[in-house]
């Protein structure tokens, strides 16, 4: 089995919210995740399995992926935020599925989405993580990211957020 990273497509939404929801402690409802999928669909990428490297290159090209539905075992969430007037690359969620992890996934979906921020032209990407998820902290740290500051009570049960930043 290959997992390639791809962009998302509209087919992929409902394992989206699946993976989100299953992999991110947040109070997002699958209303809100696809609202932010068909506002910012650009900057969403997934990590796609398929059964060899070839039927991955033929879902890279076609619409519709060739040989049936790939299964979606991670993603990440791309968006947009205006800081000071000027808008900034900001990674709304991402996530990999356990059994996936730790293989190098979500650090090639932070490169792609990246690569698309740096296309679009921004200068800076944000990002929250929970104080407790030390993994991701780890994952962010280890890309280049920074902690800028704290949001007091950020999540839905009270916990912090820590605001990372990287310049691109």
């Amino acid at each position: 089995m290959t997992v390639f990273i791809r962009p998302a497509r509209d087919a992929d939404l409902p394992q989206i919210i699946y993976v989100w929801q299953r992999n991110i402690r947040t109070a997002n409802t699958a209303e809100d995740i696809a609202e932010l999928f068909s506002q910012f669909k650009k900057f969403f990428f997934v990590a796609a399995l398929h059964a060899s490297t070839q039927e991955a290159e033929r879902a890279e090209k076609a619409e519709g992926a060739a040989g049936g539905k790939a299964e979606i075992v991670g993603f990440v969430a791309g968006s947009v935020k205006e800081d000071c007037g000027e808008p900034q690359g900001h990674i709304s969620g991402i996530a990999v599925e356990p059994a996936f992890r730790r293989r190098g996934i979500a650090t090639a979906l932070l490169k792609r989405c990246e690569e698309a921020f740096r296309r679009e032209g921004f200068k800076r990407i944000s990002l929250e993580v929970r104080p407790s998820n030390s993994a991701a902290r780890s994952l962010y740290e280890k890309f280049g990211f920074k902690p800028a500051f704290v949001v007091r009570r950020y999540y839905a049960d009270g916990e912090d957020a820590l605001v990372y930043e990287k310049h691109i």
